[in-house]
């Protein structure tokens, strides 16, 4: 039953939009050096050189808490120096690349409640095609609403100052040979002006 429940959990995790469809239905292994889960209060922690794999994703990190909320929901952290995350996104018929998500952070925070994915501190996300990096962001703060394909971006404050943010877009031409650059950083946008 612990096993059962723990990858139960797990499958917290493996949700995402950035999904590669059939990961879906592989099986979720995860290892670690230890294992500590607690049935009645609806918990389980991984520690020590965590891998979490489920077909092409995988996560790996430090400590690995799962835990079920009292409404039944589950909501799974790792922390790590720095925790990662990579994982391959279906392939488009017209234009087949090698497309993969790759994210890391020093806490990565899946909230199934809010279908929201969380990068905290040095928070970078990207997507490469063909092993070259194509888009990139980096802030502190890192937030992908999955429901609504939306994402905040928020730099660190730093002597009461908020840090800037960077996002880098490839251009999307077909015979784009564009070569991976540090990018201009951007300013957060301090309103929005209505149209």
């Amino acid at each position: 039953m612990k096993k059962l429940f723990a990858v139960l959990l797990a499958a917290g995790l493996v949700s995402s939009a950035w999904a590669l469809q059939t990961d879906r239905e592989q099986q979720i292994e995860v290892h670690a050096d230890q294992f500590n889960g607690d049935e009645v209060k609806q918990t389980a922690v991984y520690s020590g050189a965590v891998v979490v794999d489920q077909g092409s994703m995988r996560l790996t990190g430090d400590v690995l808490n799962l835990r079920i909320t009292p409404k039944g929901y589950r909501r799974a952290t790792i922390t790590g120096a720095p925790a990662k995350f990579r994982q391959q996104r279906d392939p488009d018929a017209k234009n087949p690349v090698d497309e993969w998500v790759h994210a890391e952070a020093k806490r990565i925070t899946y909230d199934e409640e809010t279908d929201t994915v969380t990068l905290s501190g040095t928070a970078r996300l990207s997507r490469s095609e063909n092993g070259v990096e194509k888009d990139m962001t980096q802030g502190d703060r890192i937030v992908y609403d999955m429901r609504n394909a939306r994402s905040v971006v928020e730099g660190a404050v730093e002597g009461g100052r908020r840090q800037r943010v960077t996002t880098v877009i490839a251009p999307r031409t077909q015979n784009s040979q564009a070569k991976p650059r540090a990018g201009a950083p951007l300013s957060p946008a301090t309103s929005i002006a209505n149209p």
